[in-house]
């Protein structure tokens, strides 16, 4: 009896014990799940013509406590053209945050493209050394095809041809031989007038880096995007004319890299010197931490901003030769 006793004690706790594991594996579960970073991408259309708009949309779910770090803005992806870019958040009751960055694409050419997948990387914010994790959007296929493609079907098939009189043969190959020379003779004539336009017109010179990159800042100031709460948009903006500037006047490939790789090649160049590598330095974490951080600067951040961007290019900018002949320097 006492040993039916001891075998139903440890019966019950070994019972006790394996429900205790599985309460705790449902919780590590239940955890994790929390944890999670989900990652998706598509297109409106997969086959599209010529001209068309194609919204390209990244979606990333992520908690509020991770720090996600997405891919610079391009001109081109996959081959098509970014018309516009957008980033949108909404922040739900359950801590976790969804992300939307969407592109709105173009091409004139019609062919298959690849959208590539992209590398979204993400750590803990809380952890520095935390390790760096990435999760990868899927490739995207897309058909570009032309209007007569796309509406193959109202094409008509060829009319069965048509006997001529044989007495007015001879009078039609005359008629053509005639209009066939007057076409040829004013398509000459026409290349020469061109040919001589062509030589008399100037070749307007190509504008320097930092003319265009006074340009754009007047453009982006003239598009008022912070009195229109887009911040981000606006960042996202200020940091492409920076890199491309960076691109154009010094040739290190700026637009095309992280923050974190530019930075590294921009230590060991000796085309900045000290004070504009710091300066670059600062301009582009401050512009990370609003695009990927979701940091919200004051006014007088954004001021600031804009103003290290016009003082990289003021005191970065090459001398040209008209500008030293006004002032007279030999």
């Amino acid at each position: 009896m006492n040993n039916i006793i001891r075998y139903a004690i440890i019966i019950f706790i070994v019972f006790v014990y394996a429900a205790d594991l599985c309460l705790a594996q449902d919780s590590l579960k239940e955890d994790n799940s929390k944890k999670s970073v989900s990652v998706s991408a598509g297109v409106d259309k997969a086959r599209a013509t010529i001209g068309d708009k194609i919204n390209y949309k990244i979606t990333v779910d992520f908690p509020e406590d991770i720090e996600v770090f997405f891919p610079e803005t391009k001109d081109k992806v996959g081959g098509l053209a970014v018309k516009d870019f957008a980033v949108s958040d909404i922040e739900r009751a359950d801590g976790r945050i969804t992300r939307e960055l969407s592109y709105v694409l173009e091409t004139y050419k019609a062919s298959s493209y690849i959208i590539p997948a992209f590398d979204i990387r993400y750590k803990e914010k809380l952890k520095p050394e935390a390790e760096v994790e990435v999760a990868k959007t899927p490739e995207i296929f897309v058909e570009v095809v032309t209007v007569l493609d796309a509406d193959a079907s109202d094409v008509r098939g060829i009319k069965p041809p048509v006997s001529l009189d044989k007495r007015y043969f001879k009078l039609y190959i005359i008629i053509a031989i005639v209009i066939g020379v007057l076409i040829l003779v004013a398509v000459v004539l026409h290349y020469i007038y061109h040919r001589k336009q062509r030589e008399t017109e100037s070749v307007p010179e190509p504008l320097s880096a930092h003319q265009i990159a006074y340009n754009d800042l007047e453009s982006l100031r003239a598009m008022d995007l912070v009195s229109k709460g887009q911040i981000k948009e606006y960042y996202y903006r200020l940091s492409n004319i920076v890199r491309h500037y960076i691109e154009n006047r010094f040739k290190l490939m700026a637009p095309d890299r992280t923050t974190e790789e530019f930075l590294v090649e921009m230590t060991v160049t000796g085309k900045l010197t000290g004070v504009h590598k710091e300066l670059v330095g600062n301009f582009l974490e401050h512009c990370d931490m609003v695009k990927f951080a979701a940091y919200g600067p004051d006014s007088r951040e954004i001021e600031n901003s804009f103003n290290s961007a016009k003082k990289l290019v003021d005191e970065t900018r090459e001398i040209l030769l008209e500008e030293v002949d006004n002032t007279g320097v030999n």
